[in-house]
């Protein structure tokens, strides 16, 4: 009768433990349950402080219509997001520094969805109610293996473009925004 005992004790042991390594995820470190994650910047079980986060506005206007460069995207950005301001007849565009055009190149306007490009999958949004006033963007989670260029395909005066990525901090460094300059000067 005790050997019984211990056999239903070690089953009800056993089935416990089972149990818990179910509800246990696999940590960024690859222990179980440990419950690291990986942060904004990559790093496993970090907590945000070794990035740094970029963002800015372009608001230059321009005058020729035609792609002009907005801002340069470095290699290693996470966190991605350009997003016109508000809906316009311009369109953002997205080009790698080895020349591959990524969304909207070579004066064709891409459908909105997902987009491989550097290393990540970005995703592509142009909203197209009428009554929406939100402009359109790409997303991504990065990290990025390369340099990436944003342009905008310019119609109509421009209405504004956030942009903002998270960079580790071994990589910090400030926008590359060209310099725009009224023609004739």
């Amino acid at each position: 009768m005790l050997s019984g005992l211990a056999l239903l004790l070690l089953v009800c042991l056993h089935m416990r433990v089972q149990g818990k390594l179910r509800s246990q995820s696999l940590g960024c470190d690859e222990y179980l349950g440990s419950g690291r994650v990986v942060d904004k910047c990559g790093v496993c079980g970090g907590d945000n402080t070794t990035c740094r986060l970029v963002s800015g506005v372009f608001k230059h206007s321009l005058s020729k219509i035609g792609y002009h460069k907005i801002v340069e995207i470095p290699e290693g950005a996470t966190k991605i997001n350009v997003t016109e301001m508000v809906k316009s007849r311009n369109y953002l565009a997205l080009r790698s520094r080895s020349g591959r055009s990524i969304i909207n190149g070579n004066w064709a306007i891409d459908r909105p969805g997902k987009y491989e490009g550097a290393g990540t999958m970005f995703t592509y949004r142009r909203p197209n109610e009428i009554s929406s006033t939100a402009g359109e963007s790409f997303l991504a989670e990065g990290p990025t293996n390369e340099i990436l260029d944003v342009y905008m395909i310019f119609q109509q005066p421009n209405p504004g473009v956030h942009y903002e990525y998270v960079l580790p901090s071994e990589k910090l460094v400030s926008p590359q925004q060209p310099s725009h300059r009224p023609e004739g000067k």
